[in-house]
């Protein structure tokens, strides 16, 4: 993947050291939640990889990649921090890439064509660090012992991009309405409305943003009359 050529997707950002959880979680596929490494898009945008090894850390939470890769990763960035501080900057990227482009998909807006391409050769790149076996009466997709390349976990998210969150209705795709988040989500609920990413945090905060825009109108209109 060294040879992508770079997308003019550029995102001003604070970059912050924050040690991941499953509350960060909320995406419903690895894809999702690696966009979401940034948070507060819509307002005052802050970055959580600040480093490769937190890369590493993110993905062994949504276990992305088998332990003894992710071992095999961290000790490549130890012995190579300047090789994997460039495939750090490669991913972050990728994912305001692919922000950007489910950005317009949410919107109905088709994406560039550069945009496609560059998603297409991290897949492509996914798809080949993997093996075929026959296992139990039936073929088996896994990933290949030697394919700790520090790209790997961008190219892994975009094998899941295009296998598992593409391929779902457009209208199941959100963007949490709440302030200063922007979180990339699969709607999973029954009626398909869900708004926020998480109801106790952003929906209580967007709720409680209207009651108060709603009580300042009313005691400006009662000084008005």
């Amino acid at each position: 993947m060294k040879n992508c050529q770079p997308m003019k997707v550029h995102l001003q950002v604070r970059i912050e050291s924050h040690p991941f959880s499953t509350g960060d979680l909320i995406g419903g596929d690895a894809a999702l939640d690696f966009i979401n490494t940034v948070t507060g898009r819509d307002q005052s945008p802050r970055d959580w990889l600040d480093s490769y090894m937190r890369l590493l850390e993110w993905a062994a939470l949504v276990r992305l990649l088998p332990e003894n890769i992710l071992r095999a990763l961290a000790r490549r960035a130890k012995t190579q921090p300047k090789a994997a501080a460039a495939a750090l900057t490669r991913a972050k990227v990728f994912r305001e890439t692919l922000f950007a482009l489910l950005k317009g998909i949410v919107s109905g807006s088709a994406p560039p064509k550069a945009m496609v391409a560059l998603l297409r050769e991290h897949w492509i790149a996914g798809i080949s660090a993997h093996e075929l076996r026959f296992d139990d009466g039936r073929v088996v997709a896994e990933l290949r012992n030697d394919a700790a390349d520090f790209d790997l976990i961008a190219s892994m998210i975009a094998y899941r991009m295009v296998e598992y969150v593409l391929p779902l209705p457009k209208d199941r795709l959100r963007i949490c309405q709440g302030p200063n988040c922007s979180w990339l989500f699969i709607d999973s609920s029954k009626a398909g409305r869900r708004r926020w990413c998480d109801m106790a945090v952003c929906g209580n905060a967007a709720k409680s943003r209207r009651f108060y825009a709603r009580s300042r109108q009313r005691r400006k209109s009662r000084r008005d009359e």
